[in-house]
């Protein structure tokens, strides 16, 4: 069976392996359609050639009212017969999805749908205009759902609030989404053996200092900008503070900027090794705002993971139990900054955080999620729902 998967509109570098582990171990054909990334996402994307079956598409981007809208060129595919199903993302901006959605069901094939489990509203707008942008995307979601024969939600958060909804599909399954624990392992051990005189000189921090490390994207609901105010706040203190920023995005050149005075702050690039090495030196990520699939990441490297108390984070955020394998610290930043320094300062409550997180990072599992994804299509393909 021919199963399509059209669900970030683009393959991530954290989606690779998984859809590699899809197609190895599992007899359905599952086509990966990518394009261009999305305006403003900042995602990155995996480098081809690409192990699985994928279709390369055409994107066409809209803005409606300041809102952006997707069209992709896979609705000609799926009305000639060319999908058995399809597994598509649930996110409003892309409209092909939902037309595709409709000719499936016409013809009488399961459609699943692969997201939060919810709507996720936009953190970054207030007033009116957000409350009938979340209105209108909850109209089309529950649309959605009710042309879905299953849903794939990333945690079980996610799946009770799905459940909740009186249009949510009968047959809802949680991947527990992760990244790729097995290779993040093997990074791991091949950077373990290297002294960390010379991880400190090539990612350019002191050896003697307290490192906190941020990967990612570089936008604003990420709020990089407080890891930047917090080295200047350390910047004269002890024990030494030094900040290592992975990543790029809009805030990119703003950042540079307002820490070009910072010799405890250093931008790199993202590069496997690079920061596999400054995992190792690191008492913790520290991702202050807008946190997702970064914390299973941390974890597999037996590093700790702190964020701010939010609303708005990923599913992802289940992974975090607050005082074990990490921090979920005060959302003002007057506080963050206080109870950034008590971490820093308190190396046994570092250690315990670390083996929290090393005890976690046992627990997640890349199988597992492939599993569960194929079984709930198969489950759809054979007419069991």
């Amino acid at each position: 069976m021919r199963v399509l998967i059209a669900h970030q509109g683009c393959i991530p570098i954290y989606r690779k392996s998984f859809f590699s582990l899809l197609n190895r171990h599992h007899p359905n054909c599952y086509v990966v359609i990518h394009g261009p990334v999305p305006p403003g996402s900042d995602l990155l994307l995996a480098s081809p050639p690409y192990d699985f079956p994928n279709l390369q598409v055409r994107s066409v981007f809209i803005r409606v009212l300041g809102k952006l809208f997707i069209w992709q060129s896979i609705v000609w595919k799926a009305f000639k017969g060319d999908f058995d199903a399809a597994v598509l993302g649930d996110e409003v901006k892309y409209l092909s999805n939902l037309v595709v959605a409709v000719i499936l069901k016409l013809r009488g094939r399961p459609v699943l749908l692969w997201g939060f489990g919810y709507h996720q509203y936009d953190q970054a707008q207030i007033g009116f205009a957000a409350r009938l942008s979340a209105l209108v995307a909850e109209r089309f979601k529950g649309l959605f759902y009710r042309l879905a024969t299953g849903y794939l939600t990333y945690t079980e958060h996610g799946a009770k609030r799905l459940r909740s909804n009186k249009d949510a599909p009968r047959s809802v399954s949680v991947l527990w989404n992760t990244v790729d624990i097995k290779h993040q392992t093997e990074l791991k051990s091949a950077v373990k053996d290297e002294s960390l005189e010379t991880i400190c000189s090539d990612l350019g921090v002191r050896l003697d200092s307290v490192k906190l490390v941020y990967f990612g994207r570089l936008i604003t609901t990420k709020r990089v900008d407080l890891l930047v105010q917090y080295a200047r706040k350390r910047n004269s203190m002890t024990p030494n503070v030094d900040i290592i920023i992975f990543g790029t995005g809009a805030e990119e050149s703003e950042l540079q900027r307002s820490s070009q005075d910072l010799p405890n702050v250093v931008f790199h690039r993202h590069d496997d090794m690079k920061l596999s090495r400054a995992l190792r030196v690191s008492a913790a990520v520290v991702i202050p705002g807008f946190l997702g699939l970064a914390v299973t990441h941390a974890f597999a490297h037996g590093i700790p993971m702190l964020t701010r108390a939010s609303d708005w984070h990923s599913p992802e955020i289940d992974y975090l139990k607050d005082g074990t394998n990490g921090l979920i610290l005060p959302a003002a930043p007057d506080l963050f900054f206080q109870a950034l320094d008590d971490f820093v300062g308190n190396p046994e409550l570092q250690q315990r955080l670390a083996k929290g997180a090393i005890e976690t990072s046992a627990l997640i599992d890349m199988d597992h999620m492939v599993r569960t994804f194929d079984s709930l299509v198969v489950k759809c393909l054979e007419g069991a729902i």
